[in-house]
């Protein structure tokens, strides 16, 4: 356990090759800190929470604390079945993947076929996601790290369908890497 520390685990310089596992890491100014030449670790089964601390949290809104802050490049550690409160830069799941679009319903006016909306993902477990429209595998909209979203055109219509695709490590753009879709509607005002 890992309380009330600046860091509660932190990998610096060339830190690489280590296994942190089953840990609680909570009630600290920041979580897990890897810095981008920190390589080739394994993070699994922590639970990191609280960093900073609650109190901390509230009294100071604009505080920089974070579970888990990764720097190195993506794909360059491993995370696994970690369990945050919230989470920064790092798959850290609090929650399972999701796609959203806002607005949905779309409100579109007069004889309109199309609109306007956001799309929203979060794919916690995932380090490289790629949101896609019509199937697993139609056309790009979106690739980005494991949370961000994205404004589309004005070329959606009634029935879109967007698939949240898990890309990383070079995974297929199929069904069985799809993590959430989501449907869009159109609403004539």
């Amino acid at each position: 356990m890992a309380p009330g520390n600046n860091f509660g685990i932190g990998f610096t310089g060339t830190s690489s090759n280590n296994l942190v596992e089953d840990n609680t890491i909570v009630g600290n100014s920041n979580g897990i800190y890897l810095q981008p030449t920190a390589v080739t670790n394994i993070f699994r089964r922590n639970l990191v929470m609280g960093n900073p601390p609650i109190q901390v949290a509230v009294n100071n809104p604009a505080s920089n604390g974070f579970d888990i802050w990764n720097l190195s490049p993506a794909g360059a550690n491993t995370f696994q079945a970690n369990v945050c409160l919230t989470s920064v830069n790092a798959p850290c799941p609090a929650s399972a993947p999701s796609l959203t679009a806002s607005p949905n319903p779309i409100p579109v006016t007069g004889a309109a076929l199309y609109g306007m909306t956001t799309l929203s993902w979060h794919a916690p477990g995932a380090e490289v996601v790629e949101v896609h429209f019509g199937s697993p595998n139609g056309p790009l909209f979106a690739r980005a790290g494991y949370h961000g979203s994205g404004q589309t055109g004005l070329w959606v219509g009634e029935g879109a369908t967007f698939y949240l695709q898990d890309v990383s490590g070079g995974k297929p753009l199929t069904a069985d890497n799809t993590l959430a879709t989501v449907v869009v509607h159109l609403q004539q005002r």
